[in-house]
């Protein structure tokens, strides 16, 4: 005897042997494949969506058309299967068995949008999606009403359940190992991706159709049978409904890809508003009249302009005249040199004199780069005032006089009393080269026997009061020396260097002249 859903062998028991339509066989291959392919662009459309939202939307409208594509390609690999006998759906049970297919669906898009997927997910992925494409498929059988109800072969069914998952899981693997093949152009990857995973969904369907029995009808029922039965239309018009479902959401995820690529523009833009705005340096942008289109608060710091007051103007304003007189052939100049395809602008470097409103001169380090917006080319400078750099450096450069041309000794120890350098004045005293001085303690410079006992305490002073001031007997000669050292710290009072001047009192000086 036969069970309710499991075929048994029983002697002399008919089977009825379909055939398929190779057409419609063919068309359930191209239909699966469509939908493939959009899923594995909803995918991407995930993957890469800006918000939760847009992510979910994308995975409920793409597991909705893949799921519609599954469930047609079911039903049209349905009505490609001829059993020769009466074959009438149950419309309800037939709706329903779509549900599982949208749920595979969700779980295989939620798969596919994922940025990597490892060895379990794939596996617990491909058990989930293929149970769900075979309770699709099962269900939808147990919609078909013929004389004898369709049966499974156990072994057939145990069979296409091993071969689904497998499928399943190459239909989830064929993103993520296509991808490898970078060098692929992307519409040939994505197209041999669609195909792969359409083929195998399709394959879980035609594979579990290898399970089904159905018993040869009687007699009476046979000759009812209306030869020639043509379901061709019918799969067309599934084809064609699928479509257009997928068409519409296609559509719908276009317009919303659409959104967030203009979010992220505008995302994009207002961040670099932001950082242009909160730069530390002046950004101006002129087009190629010279005119300002953009102007920063720092250059609204460094100029006195407002930015109310510059855009619009040209940019000869913020220059002092015998700058801004050449400025125009300039800028005319290169834009000739463009027309002849001189190479753009990139991050050219000057040092530059910029003017105030109130007229005084700045000095300027000057970026000037070549940008495209908007199909119009325009300047993009960035400014930096040098003032404080150049005050500094002046600073320098009278130390730098003063240390050479004192007519006291200077030396320069660092935090472990050792020379640095030594200026002319101090190498005449002690007639050393600045070569020879360097990396000597400071003590090696006087007798020690006078030295040594003070040492520590002129150390001690020094560092409570970061001053001491006395008289030392130069080493190399009968000379007593005024010593005077001072600590040098940085901004956390952290000791780096000291400085010691060292000169001749006026009695021995006048001693000497004597």
């Amino acid at each position: 005897m036969q069970s309710h859903f499991f075929w048994s062998e029983t002697p002399g028991a008919a089977l009825v042997h379909g055939e398929y339509d190779l057409g419609l066989v063919l068309l359930s291959l191209v239909v699966s494949s469509i939908a493939s392919g959009q899923a594995l662009r909803l995918a991407a459309f995930a993957r890469l969506a800006i918000t939760p939202q847009l992510r979910r939307w994308a995975i409920a409208s793409g597991s909705l058309a893949l799921g519609t594509g599954i469930w047609a390609m079911h039903f049209i690999g349905m009505l490609a299967y001829s059993a020769h006998t009466a074959v009438h759906y149950d419309l309800p049970l037939t709706l329903v068995s779509i549900l599982p297919g949208i749920a595979a669906s969700a779980v295989t898009l939620s798969l596919l949008a994922m940025p990597e997927l490892d060895g379990r997910q794939l596996v617990l992925g491909g058990v989930i999606v293929g149970a769900g494409i075979a309770t699709m498929h099962y269900s939808g059988m147990a919609a078909m009403h013929m004389q004898h109800a369709p049966q499974y072969s156990p072994l057939w069914f145990a069979i296409s359940l091993l071969i689904g998952v497998a499928l399943a899981m190459l239909a989830l693997w064929v993103r993520f190992g296509l991808a490898r093949f970078a060098e692929t152009p992307s519409l040939a990857r994505h197209s041999l991706a669609a195909l792969i995973m359409g083929c195998a969904i399709a394959g879980m369907h035609y594979t579990a159709m290898l399970a089904l029995r159905v018993a040869a009808p009687e007699p009476a029922q046979a000759a009812a049978q209306l030869h020639g039965e043509n379901h061709l239309t019918l799969a067309l018009l599934i084809a064609l409904l699928t479509l257009a479902i997928g068409g519409l959401i296609a559509q719908a995820n276009g317009l919303l890809h659409y959104r967030m690529q203009w979010q992220k523009v505008d995302m994009n833009e207002a961040r670099l508003r932001a950082l242009v705005q909160m730069a530390a340096d002046a950004i101006i942008s002129i087009d190629t009249q010279g005119h300002i289109q953009e102007y920063n608060p720092a250059a609204e710091a460094i100029f006195g302009w407002s930015a109310a007051e510059a855009v619009g103007q040209n940019v000869k304003m913020l220059m002092p005249a015998a700058l801004a007189n050449h400025h125009d052939h300039y800028v005319q100049r290169h834009e000739h040199g463009q027309m002849n395809a001189q190479p753009p602008l990139r991050n050219k470097i000057s040092e530059v004199l910029g003017q105030h409103k109130n007229g005084t001169l700045i000095p300027l380090r000057l970026a000037l780069s070549q940008a495209e917006a908007r199909g119009q080319r325009m300047y993009v400078g960035v400014l930096t005032d040098l003032s404080e750099r150049k005050k500094t450096e002046r600073q320098l450069h009278i130390a730098a006089t003063v240390f050479d041309h004192c007519y006291e000794g200077v030396v320069v120890l660092d935090a472990n009393h050792r020379v640095v350098d030594i200026n002319p004045a101090f190498a005449r005293m002690t007639e050393l080269s600045r070569q020879s001085a360097k990396n000597k303690d400071f003590a090696a410079l006087f007798y020690s026997e006078e030295t040594e006992a003070s040492l520590a305490t002129m150390w001690t002073d020094v560092g409570r009061t970061g001053h001491w001031q006395g008289i030392w007997k130069m080493r190399h000669k009968d000379l007593q020396q005024e010593v005077s050292i001072t600590a040098v710290r940085d901004e956390q009072h952290r000791l780096h260097h000291y400085i010691a001047i060292c000169y001749h009192s006026i009695k021995q000086e006048q001693a000497l002249e004597l």
